[in-house]
């Protein structure tokens, strides 16, 4: 607490650098009063506080209007001038961010920014809608925001339900699935189940269960309809079968290397042949292809 005393001895005399040649003001702090902001005039009464600048009748107290003099010092705070009473008050008080104004001891007042607020005083920086502790905000980067706007602006969106994901958000740790879903909206994007065990695969960026992704990727064995991963045996058709499930359509014997074709149906060497002798038809020899998936 700084207290400042007044010279009174020089209330009725311009400082000699207030004017040039007594006609032209100098810019300068001493050219306005302090308290109330008006330029000086040869007239005025003016007092010198610690090099600023009052009208006589402007040199009081803030609140309480008590002029000061060597008996009634005078205290600053935030710029203005107060007496010790008075000076004591507006230290302890909570004033309004807002409006500048007293927040009084009955008003539930808002702090946020470390700073306090009349209700209503307080509005989202996006929308301008007044904040409260009911309607509840969130502090961005120096900002107030609803909670609405923080999640609209700030908070990624579920792939899934298209809402804010605010906790719990589940997104792959490799990178190779983009974006974020809620806990409870994580699941297959065909049939949207779970994954149990948090296994999934990713298919053009979204997660899929092990049987739809291999639907989706055309690596379901054709013979035994289970998912293909390891070897694989491809036809030039472009079906794909478990290398122990391509097989003759008649014996079931596996197919190593050539097969024949007719009425999409996969044949041996022998059954084809002895197809041809039954109802003289003509077959295709095929080369099949392996590989691994």
């Amino acid at each position: 607490m700084n207290s400042f005393g007044s010279d009174i001895n020089d209330s009725t005399q311009r400082p000699d650098d207030l004017y040039n040649n007594n006609t032209q003001k100098q810019k300068n702090a001493a050219d306005q009063c302090q308290q109330c902001g008006d330029e000086f005039d040869y007239r005025d009464d003016v007092v010198n506080d610690r090099n600023k600048y009052y009208h006589k009748q402007c040199y009081t107290c803030q609140l309480c209007r008590t002029t000061f003099d060597h008996r009634r010092p005078c205290f600053e705070h935030n710029g203005k001038l107060y007496c010790e009473r008075d000076y004591n008050v507006v230290k302890k008080r909570i004033t309004c961010a807002g409006c500048d104004r007293p927040i009084t001891a009955n008003t539930n007042s808002i702090k946020a920014l470390g700073q306090y607020y009349h209700p209503g005083h307080v509005k989202c920086y996006h929308c301008y809608q007044p904040i409260d502790e009911r309607t509840g905000y969130k502090e961005h980067q120096g900002r107030l925001y609803c909670k609405t706007d923080f999640k609209a602006l700030f908070l990624p969106s579920c792939r899934a339900c298209g809402k804010a994901v605010e906790r719990q958000a589940v997104s792959a740790t490799d990178g190779k699935l983009q974006g974020k879903w809620h806990l409870d909206c994580f699941g297959c994007h065909t049939c949207h189940r779970p994954f149990p065990d948090n296994t999934f695969y990713v298919f053009d960026n979204s997660p899929y269960c092990k049987r739809h992704y291999h639907q989706l990727n055309n690596s379901l064995c054709r013979t035994c309809d289970e998912p293909i991963e390891g070897p694989c045996a491809q036809t030039i058709e472009g079906w794909r079968f478990h290398p122990t499930c391509f097989s003759c359509n008649v014996c079931r014997c596996e197919i190593t290397d050539t097969y024949y074709m007719f009425e999409r149906r996969i044949y041996c060497e022998t059954h084809i042949r002895q197809l041809q002798r039954q109802r003289n038809i003509r077959a295709e020899k095929r080369k099949t292809q392996f590989g691994r998936i």
